[in-house]
């Protein structure tokens, strides 16, 4: 069996910094690391404008393709939803999509390309897994794509639910409801460790102190306090940033025409500046919306979502309109039952306005404020009604009924009924209004399912660097994850 890796590099911010620090830890575990990337951007911007030797471009594959009479021939068996996330991405940012009309590949072409990229990576490298965040681009579906066709893991990272822990999924995060569930479903006594059952026992009991890492001030953009132009962008890092991109846009012309995700950095900083100021100006307009004084009723609580991420555009596609999703619930409720949409700490007011209107508007609708009490609101509430959200999870703890839009980790959890079209909501809805709590035991087993699915450890792009105990941790997570995906392929 190979035992060589690869890593996929995009132009997220620090991306490559992170998985060129993990490389030695990998390979103290036993694996050699090869990286694929979407674009030659991340070499100017945190490298030197050096390129990882042998690393493999997506954009250097284009250009060859192109140079080549467009030859192989592109698969012509491709759909449009392996682009969605990007799209969401464009639409919900005000970008452009970077690929112009007169550039000589169009997007239609984009998800081909990609299999063909990956195929000829597969085949020359024969990776034994890819790693990789959760799958949250048209660039990572193409690898995990690649990964269903050799099988082999698609091992996505992502911060746990539970501080101080990180989530290594051999899915890409798909259904992995199905692997927790086969956890806590699971006879056997040697399933679940005592250890995660006294990890599970204390979050349970000290679940009012517990914040998820990525919940932290530290980790968090956008929070309230975070919302001046100056703080956020007149910071040397930020220089440096946009003279890299600038770099970029002028030494590697033809590179960044090809760059299908994000085209020319500077135009994409325009974007984020623009949304930046739109949301200051906003943020007064809105807060008038927010109610903070609420009166003894019976409700439901929903938590917006951050807009755009892999938890919304890809696990819960086709719920993204969140307008959408609160009408669809408020008037399916008896009228003695209100529904609370309770703002997201990083996403205030970078909905338009209107959309804040529509919620005041809506007679059993009430806004509240970001920095209101999430766990206290959920132990109030009939149950918690959610995409993807932490808030779900931590409602399932509290033991309320939680429902669930989309592909939902958490969904396994004997107090969560996961929807997939609104044609349940009606069913789901009655079963939460007669819920009656589940056995503790229940939850507790449920819980220590999900924290034997994780590992000690933190992740974080930019956190991390310069950590050697965070990044063995992940390295090691991932070497035993890769072994017991391996496992039933070596007993048979």
């Amino acid at each position: 069996m190979s035992r060589k890796i690869l890593c996929l590099i995009n132009s997220a911010p620090y991306s490559r910094s992170y998985f060129e620090q993990l490389q030695p830890h990998l390979k103290a575990q036993g694996y050699e690391v090869v990286f694929a990337l979407d674009s030659h951007l991340s070499d100017v911007i945190y490298a030197g404008d050096k390129a990882i030797p042998g690393g493999w471009y997506f954009t250097d594959f284009m250009k060859n393709w192109l140079a080549a009479g467009r030859q192989p021939a592109l698969p012509a068996t491709h759909t449009w939803s392996s682009l969605f996330s990007d799209f969401d991405r464009f639409l919900t940012m005000d970008i452009r999509p970077p690929l112009a009309r007169d550039c000589p590949v169009s997007y239609s072409e984009i998800p081909g390309l990609l299999q063909l990229f990956f195929a000829q990576i597969f085949a020359e490298e024969k990776p034994c897994a890819v790693i990789y965040e959760q799958v949250s681009n048209a660039f990572a579906i193409g690898a995990w794509n690649e990964t269903l066709k050799a099988g082999v893991p698609f091992c996505s990272l992502c911060p746990s639910r539970i501080a101080g822990r990180v989530e290594i999924s051999l899915t890409g995060a798909f259904k992995d409801y199905e692997t927790v569930g086969a956890l806590y479903r699971s006879g056997d006594p040697a399933a679940i460790s005592r250890e995660a059952y006294d990890i599970a026992a204390n979050y349970i009991r000290t679940i009012d102190q517990q914040t998820p890492d990525y919940m932290k001030p530290q980790s968090l953009g956008g929070m309230i306090g975070e919302l001046s132009i100056t703080r956020k962008y007149m910071r040397g890092e930020k220089f440096r940033h946009v003279m890299n991109s600038w770099r970029y846009r002028t030494r590697h012309r033809e590179d960044c025409a090809l760059a299908f995700q994000h085209g020319d950095p500077i135009k994409l900083s325009i974007a984020f500046l623009k949304r930046a100021m739109k949301r200051r100006v906003r943020a007064r307009f809105v807060a008038k919306y927010y109610q903070t004084q609420l009166p003894q009723e019976d409700f439901f609580l929903y938590p917006l979502h951050f807009h755009p991420e892999a938890s919304t555009s890809v696990l819960a596609a086709d719920f993204i309109d969140e307008l959408s999703v609160i009408k669809a619930i408020a008037f399916r409720l008896p009228t003695s039952v209100k529904l609370y949409v309770k703002e997201h700490p990083s996403a205030v007011a970078l909905q338009p306005r209107n959309f804040y209107q529509q919620l005041d508007e809506m007679p059993n609708v009430r806004l509240l404020a970001a920095g209101m009490r999430a766990k206290e609101l959920a132990r109030r509430s009939k149950g918690v009604i959610c995409l993807t959200s932490t808030l779900g999870f931590e409602g399932a703890v509290l033991n309320k009924p939680v429902i669930t839009f989309g592909d939902v980790l958490y969904g396994y959890y004997p107090n969560v009924r996961m929807i997939q079209d609104y044609s349940d909501l009606d069913s789901a809805l009655r079963w939460a209004l007669d819920y009656q709590p589940v056995p503790s035991e229940d939850l507790l087993r449920a819980t220590a399912a999900y924290v034997e699915f994780g590992a000690p450890g933190s992740f974080d792009f930019k956190a991390s660097l310069g950590d050697p105990a965070a990044l063995g941790s992940v390295a090691l997570a991932v070497a035993r994850g890769i072994q017991r995906y391996s496992a039933p392929r070596q007993v048979a």
